[in-house]
């Protein structure tokens, strides 16, 4: 903050200078102290410059708010979000200010992926002036190992992006057995963080392998499955994410680690993580999880500060967000009570944004075209798929990728059976594809592809390769998407245009294709319960227990490769 602005509020707070804007008549829930109290609040520009009783700075052009009857909280904040699941981030933004978020901390994978350094500072850029608060965690490593991964995760370029203004950590990092054993690459990347946090991913690390993980440089985690697991990453220091998403609602069982250890609140933090925008739509974002916490018997100062002032804190951003204080910036809930989280009117940056459940102001969308401009990133190709690149080699026994979850996976070695399906990952370029076997996705699909998995390649599934092909074949046409064929006939198709991972409609519109897709799915056999993810981890080789992966079929557990895969005959 500069000499100027903090002179600005402090006229305001004095009440020499008139307020922009004044909201009174409210109750104040203060996350510093616990307590519920009688308070207006004085804004000037985006930051709050009083907090009390008085009213000497309401002038003629203040705006007042009338909050008679209401509670004031901090504006929500989720520390680990995924923003570009088949919406642009801009999108995201769009419905969830209305429900209370005003900040978040987002994953770069796919920006970078598709366009490096110059893609996310393009991304961070366009969405400084955002009334949603985007803040970054910079991704150290691919989701699936691949020639030439480091080179595009380079410990130079990754601290030239912690450079910007809004990045603020290094994370995901998946690789938690890299981390465990001490491997000089990706602690190499995680000294880029400086002091900085590190966001790990520690599923399926038992107790014993924490202190080394902590060690290594992991400062959070939002993987806890059980409320044991909570505990085993706290008691190392690791600061946890309690998730409640579309592939892991867990939240409920998760808040029983605070009947072992109740001054865990003081630390926990609630997050989303990557939830689908089906889900967003029926249940919301971090109102959904308060609501949750709430109905579980948490305190209300404790569940409202697990989504305001506790991410505040673990990022060091206290000076600036997470409660409503002097010097603050004004981002601000209004709520009918607070047994009920989602609030009537939001303020962000200083300005009413939302009220009703309406957004009133304007969230500008980054230029993707300028963005996204390789040819591979546009998927601009010039090849086809013919029906013999999907062919498997002969063989009495395949490594069949057997799917026990929506995302869970296990290794059949045995022959080919009914309601197997052919599968193959392959390059955006069109250089190779990976053979395999896909078992208890739906058994009835035709043709299937998609560009939404989380190494970028093209993914396709089916018992006619025929159909197969010409699935890839309309994505490539489309530049990206979802499409699904029977015999010779596209049935649905989702394109997403913008690096063949989002599309430039709302949240509201890609939540009713989604339901589209899950039905058509569930009709051929689909059996688990989100058909979206296991699109998106099926190549995601930090997962067990055997994937597909730009090497071939790959053994997680074993690091060996049980299928190659081959060039392509273009």
């Amino acid at each position: 903050m500069t000499i100027a602005e903090r002179r600005r509020l402090t006229d305001v707070a004095r009440g020499a200078s008139p307020a922009d804007l004044y909201v009174r008549g409210a109750s104040l829930l203060n996350v510093y102290t616990g307590e519920i109290y009688p308070a207006a609040v004085a804004v000037k520009g985006e930051r709050i410059a009083y907090v009390g009783a008085r009213d000497d700075m309401v002038g003629p052009r203040t705006r007042v708010v009338d909050a008679r009857a209401q509670v004031l909280v901090p504006g929500y904040i989720d520390p680990h979000v995924h923003p570009a699941t088949l919406t642009t981030p801009a999108a995201l933004a769009r419905f969830i200010l209305p429900l209370g978020t005003t900040t978040v901390v987002a994953d770069t994978l796919q920006f970078w992926e598709l366009g490096g350094l110059a893609a996310f500072r393009a991304v961070a850029d366009a969405l400084l002036a955002s009334p949603l608060r985007f803040y970054w965690m910079l991704r150290p490593h691919a989701q699936s190992r691949a020639p030439g991964e480091w080179r595009r995760f380079e410990p130079r370029t990754l601290a030239r992006a912690m450079a910007h203004p809004r990045a603020l950590a290094i994370g995901e990092v998946t690789r938690w057995p890299d981390a465990w054993r001490g491997d000089p690459e990706l602690l190499r990347r995680l000294a880029v963080a400086r002091g900085a946090r590190v966001e790990g991913h520690t599923a399926g690390a038992s107790a014993d392998k924490i202190p080394a993980i902590a060690a290594a440089g992991f400062t959070s985690d939002h993987e806890p499955i059980t409320a044991a697991e909570v505990l085993d990453r706290a008691r190392q220091g690791i600061a946890v994410m309690l998730r409640e998403s579309s592939l892991r609602p867990d939240l409920s069982g998760l808040l029983d680690a605070l009947k072992t250890a109740p001054a865990l609140a003081s630390r926990l933090m609630l997050t989303c993580d990557g939830s689908m925008p089906a889900f967003i739509r029926t249940h919301g974002f971090v109102d959904h999880l308060i609501r949750v916490a709430l109905e579980r018997g948490v305190p209300p100062i404790d569940a409202y500060r697990m989504a305001t002032l506790n991410p505040a804190t673990y990022y060091g951003l206290d000076a600036d967000l997470g409660g409503v204080a002097p010097g603050r910036y004004a981002d601000i809930c209004l709520l009918e009570d607070l047994a009920a989280p989602r609030p009537l009117t939001v303020i962000a940056r200083g300005k009413v944004i939302a009220a009703g459940g309406r957004l009133l102001g304007r969230v500008p969308e980054p230029p993707w075209r300028r963005i996204f401009t390789s040819a591979a990133a546009r998927l601009a190709a010039g090849w086809r798929v013919r029906p013999e690149d999907f062919e498997l080699p002969a063989r009495p026994r395949y490594p069949v990728i057997s799917l026990s979850s929506a995302v869970i996976t296990r290794l059949e070695e045995r022959a080919l059976a009914p309601g197997d399906l052919h599968a193959a990952l392959l390059d955006r370029r069109g250089r190779w594809v990976a053979p395999g076997v896909v078992a208890r996705f739906a058994e009835r699909l035709d043709g299937f592809a998609a560009t939404i998995s989380t190494d970028f390649n093209i993914l396709a599934l089916g018992r006619r390769p025929a159909a197969m092909a010409r699935a890839v074949n309309r994505l490539l046409d489309v530049h990206g998407g979802i499409v699904l064929v029977d015999g010779e006939r596209v049935v649905w198709e989702l394109p997403l245009p913008l690096g063949g991972i989002m599309t430039s409609g709302s949240l509201d519109e890609v939540a009713g294709r989604e339901d589209e897709l899950r039905r058509l799915l569930v009709e051929r056999g689909y059996p688990h319960h989100e058909p979206l993810y296991t699109l998106f981890f099926l190549a995601a080789d930090f997962l067990p227990v055997v994937r597909l992966s730009p090497r071939g079929v790959w053994d997680v557990k074993r690091s060996q490769i049980l299928l190659p895969s081959r060039r392509r005959v273009r």
